[in-house]
C-alpha cells in the first residue's frame, strides 16, 4: 500500500504542475467554504475479540477550507484545495449506554476535476479526484494516526454572485493507523455539507 500511495502522490504532483500550462486564458478563481462533516471511521482491532466491543456510529464535525478553480478546458476546471476536517466516530463501548467521541483532526488536500455546466440561473459542478489527509492532532494514544490517501467526489450548485452549496464524499483508501498492539487499521470516510463563496 505504501508503494501505491507514493505512486499516486507523484502522479498528483505531476498533474498539479502541468495543468496550468494547458489552462484557458481565464484567470483562476479563489474560494472559501465552511460547513459540517458527517464522519464515520471503520476500526479494525489487532485483537479480533475487540471487534464486537465497540460499535462506531456517525459523528458531526467541522469542515472548512480554501480552494482555487483553475480552468482546464471549456467546461472543465481543476480545483485543488486545503481543508481542515474533523473525522472519527462515536463509539458505544461494551454495549453500555455511555458513548464517547473519537475526533481525528486532519488537513486534507483534495484535487478535484470538475465539470461545470449551466443550470437554471447558475452552474452545476460535479466531479472528483484524489485526496491526501495529514493528521495534525493525536489526542488518543490508542488511536495513533498517519497520513492517509483517499478519493473524493463532489457535486455542487453555484449562483452568479459566487455563493454555492456543495456536497462531497471522501473515502479513505489507505490505513490511517500507525502500527500498534491495539488498533490494526483505521479507515476514515465522511460526507461534507458546505457553503462556499468564490471571488
Amino acid at each position: 500500500m505504501n508503494s501505491l500511495i507514493k505512486y499516486f502522490l507523484k502522479k498528483i504532483l505531476l498533474i498539479t504542475l502541468l495543468t496550468p500550462l494547458f489552462c484557458c486564458s481565464q484567470k483562476p478563481v479563489f474560494g472559501i467554504k465552511l460547513g459540517l462533516a458527517l464522519s464515520n471511521s471503520t476500526i479494525e482491532y489487532a485483537n479480533p475479540g475487540n471487534d464486537n466491543s465497540s460499535k462506531p456510529s456517525t459523528r458531526t464535525g467541522v469542515l472548512g477550507g480554501v480552494y482555487v478553480d483553475i480552468p482546464a478546458a471549456k467546461k472543465l476546471i481543476m480545483r485543488p484545495g486545503v481543508e481542515v476536517v474533523t473525522k472519527g466516530a462515536v463509539l458505544n463501548e461494551y454495549g453500555y449506554r455511555d458513548h464517547y467521541s473519537l475526533r481525528f483532526t486532519y488537513v486534507d488536500f483534495p484535487i478535484n476535476i470538475l465539470y461545470k455546466a449551466n443550470f437554471i440561473k447558475g452552474h452545476l459542478l460535479a466531479g472528483g479526484g484524489p485526496s491526501i489527509g495529514v493528521p495534525i492532532k493525536e489526542p488518543y494514544s490508542t488511536y495513533q494516526l498517519k497520513t492517509e490517501f483517499g478519493i473524493n467526489g463532489l457535486i455542487g450548485y453555484e449562483i452568479p454572485i459566487g455563493l454555492s452549496l456543495n456536497l462531497n464524499y471522501n473515502h479513505g483508501l489507505s490505513n490511517a493507523s500507525k502500527s500498534n498492539d491495539y488498533v490494526k487499521k483505521i479507515s476514515n470516510h465522511y460526507l461534507g455539507i458546505t457553503v462556499g463563496y468564490s471571488f
